[in-house]
């Protein structure tokens, strides 16, 4: 859900996790009553009310100290639910928005690279898969991207909000969480590996097949890693720098305003994104594909103009045992 002072310690898969997107929640201690307390013969109501009535007030003060804390704190993992507010801000941006950001006025840094190998694909569909780590702020950044051009050829579900670590570089980069989220299109299956949580720890594992995957288009096991078809890979889209001291609904707000450097990251980093989909899907939807800003990435992927894989991100630490 690092580059520039990024990770360079050996990624190891991670020894727990799971795959299904489904996490058991805590059970919360139990309250017991007091035993081994007699009450005197006589008891003394007035000094009884008042003891009671002081452990409501101390308990109603560490209740508002909880809340407090909880409403003032920011997300430090895509454990939170998206507003639909936010969802509809960046999933439905405007076709002529897309074509006046085009290929992004150079905010774009990692534009998607060919790569040749037997087609990836899943339920008859071509696979964009994704694999990164919640605590990487280069992934954080990438979600953006992904949200906005994986929406142009179908719907997000059960989408999370929450942010990087808060000790990486580019700290608490605001980000949109993939492991409790589902997608669905009838032009490509999607899949996401979200291979470490915020704090470092394991997970889910990716498959053996998708390990062998990352291992022979990105050796170095640099994150974020994306494969769509195994025709197109990509890492880091753009700087999360561009993202930094915004929260989320302040991010999306920039959507509307081409000009703006946050949107021509995010939907250039998208019509490059959207232009490898449409040259593995034969071209569909032709709403998407034909559009200018479409073409504007297709052309430029054609001649060439992209940055070599794996630049600026990050590797994911040893994991915990």
């Amino acid at each position: 859900m690092a580059q520039s002072g990024k990770n360079t310690s050996k990624r190891q898969a991670p020894s727990k996790g799971n795959r299904s997107g489904q996490s058991s929640g805590n059970k919360g201690n139990q309250r017991g009553g007091r035993q081994g307390w007699t009450p005197p013969p006589k008891s003394n109501t007035p000094l009884i009310s008042g003891i009671v009535g002081g452990v409501v007030v101390v308990a109603a003060v560490v209740i508002l100290i909880i809340i407090s804390i909880s409403s003032s704190s920011p997300p430090n993992s895509a454990d939170q639910p998206a507003s639909a507010q936010l969802v509809n801000a960046v999933t439905q941006v405007p076709s002529s928005i897309y074509d006046q950001v085009g290929t992004g006025s150079g905010q774009v840094i990692g534009a998607p690279t060919t790569i040749s190998g037997s087609s990836l694909t899943l339920n008859g569909k071509p696979e964009f898969l994704y694999m990164g780590a919640e605590y990487c702020p280069f992934c954080g950044a990438d979600r953006w991207a992904i949200v906005a051009a994986l929406s142009r050829f179908g719907t997000f579900s059960g989408l999370q909000i929450g942010a990087s670590s808060a000790t990486d570089t580019y700290p608490s980069t605001p980000t949109f969480g993939f492991y409790k989220a589902s997608y669905t299109s009838k032009y490509l299956s999607f899949v996401s590996v979200e291979m470490q949580d915020v704090n470092h720890n394991p997970l889910q594992n990716p498959t053996s097949q998708e390990s062998s995957i990352m291992n022979k288009y990105d050796p170095k096991g640099s994150i974020p890693f994306l494969d769509v078809a195994n025709k197109w890979m990509d890492s880091t889209i753009y700087s999360p720098q561009v993202l930094q001291g915004l929260t989320h609904d302040t991010i999306a707000a920039t959507l509307s305003t081409p000009t703006n450097p946050t949107a021509q990251a995010i939907l250039g980093g998208a019509n490059y994104l959207s232009a490898t989909i449409c040259a593995v899907d034969g071209q569909q939807p032709v709403s998407v594909c034909s559009s200018s800003g479409v073409k504007a990435a297709e052309t430029s992927l054609g001649h060439g103009a992209t940055t070599a894989p794996g630049q600026h991100s990050s590797t994911p630490s040893s994991t915990k045992g």
